[in-house]
């Protein structure tokens, strides 16, 4: 698990030095952050069951790098190419994902606030990878236009948090807010 994230999170590195990419992982990190609150946990369908020691190990290797990338962009985004930052960040967060996952999941249970905040984290990030994508500096960078930097960051935000709260109440059966 540790070797995988840490080849994904140099290679996402690598990546979001393409032109586009810091704007398509923005995106992606903020579905991310919505599916963070969104998720009613009632899937019922766990994917294909492995038979032989190989199999487990090669579900096991596929699981962890599909869970792993909301891990890796948000690392990755947060580092905006410094590899000295991705180093701390692996650093600080691979043993908090692998020897403190019980310890977060029983502080989630007991403070569910955590998750809301978490996402929070997750949409500032994913604005700030928007928002420092390159091919965007004729938009963002403008003297004029410094409003819409913070307007990207409050609509990502807030609208990660409201859709999380309106999917929630939604698959809970509750009408919405008006």
């Amino acid at each position: 698990a540790i070797a995988v994230r840490s080849v994904m999170t140099l290679g996402v590195v690598w990546l979001l030095q393409i032109p586009g990419l810091m704007l398509v992982g923005g995106l992606g990190l903020l579905w991310i952050a919505y599916k963070l609150l969104a998720d009613t946990g009632q899937d019922d369908d766990h994917g294909p069951v492995a038979s032989t020691f190989w199999g487990a190990m090669k579900t096991i290797i596929v699981a962890d790098a599909l869970m792993g990338v909301d891990n890796v962009l948000g690392v990755a985004g947060a580092a905006h190419g410094s590899w000295d930052l991705v180093i701390i960040g692996l650093l600080v967060s691979v043993p908090i994902v692998v020897l403190g996952s019980s310890v977060v999941l029983k502080l989630v249970e007991r403070f569910p606030i955590i998750i809301q905040a978490g996402a929070a984290v997750l949409a500032f990030t994913a604005a700030k990878m928007i928002v420092g994508e390159p091919m965007l500096d004729s938009v963002f960078d403008a003297p004029s236009m410094v409003w819409l930097s913070w307007l990207t960051y409050a609509v990502a935000v807030v609208g990660v948090l409201a859709m999380g709260a309106w999917s929630t109440r939604r698959s809970q059966g509750q009408p919405a807010a008006n």
